[in-house]
């Protein structure tokens, strides 16, 4: 199966990732078909509430995953096979800011998925030490009509360290563990280009 990688281009409005769904077991984005919120994108700096929140820290922020639309209720599935380990509020620490529900997943590929704005109503599909299999439903968007994904290093930060440090582009993630970008990508990434230099220019 091939993955097209998240681009620039999601920095500019929402960007769909052209594939066919993916079956159970393959790695996949949390909600079907992946389309990034306009200012969801990875390491997107957000500026002032108009760009979006920052949790509990102060604007300018880095935004440290991807925002994948979903209405309120859209399902939130898995997206590698592994076992959760982690389930939160999102309202203490180490996971201030990223309620109302969270999850955490360690997948096979050794990386922690964080899955982040998710309905608690539906919180009993999920619990500590479930094995999941990718693609398997975990939760379901809240009101915030998005979830936030993060592939993190380690399922909190060492001491001393941080989003930045510990976090990767989800997309990077899925276009190494899903699959090799193909062509759709190289066009995506043309397009890209081009509204980028435009915008700049």
């Amino acid at each position: 199966m091939t993955y097209h990688r998240h681009s620039p281009l999601e920095a500019l409005g929402a960007v769909t990732v052209p594939s066919s769904p993916p079956p159970l077991g393959v790695p996949q984005p949390p909600i079907w078909p992946g389309t990034t919120s306009p200012h969801g994108a990875f390491a997107y700096i957000r500026r002032s509430s108009s760009d979006g929140a920052c949790g509990v820290s102060g604007y300018p922020c880095v935004h440290p995953g991807a925002d994948l639309v979903g209405k309120g209720g859209t399902p939130v599935k898995a997206p590698e096979d592994g076992t959760i380990v982690r389930v939160a509020s999102g309202t203490s620490p180490p996971f201030t800011g990223y309620g109302p529900w969270v999850v955490v997943l360690e997948g096979k590929s050794g990386w922690f998925h964080l899955l982040a704005h998710l309905d608690p109503a539906k919180a009993a599909l999920a619990s500590p030490g479930l094995p999941v299999r990718a693609g398997q439903v975990l939760g379901s968007t809240s009101s915030a009509n998005h979830v936030h994904w993060e592939v993190r290093r380690a399922a909190v930060p060492p001491s001393g360290g941080s989003n930045k440090t510990n976090n990767i582009d989800p997309f990077a993630w899925l276009g190494r563990y899903g699959g090799r970008p193909g062509t759709g990508w190289m066009l995506v990434a043309a397009v890209a280009a081009v509204l980028l230099l435009a915008r700049r220019g």
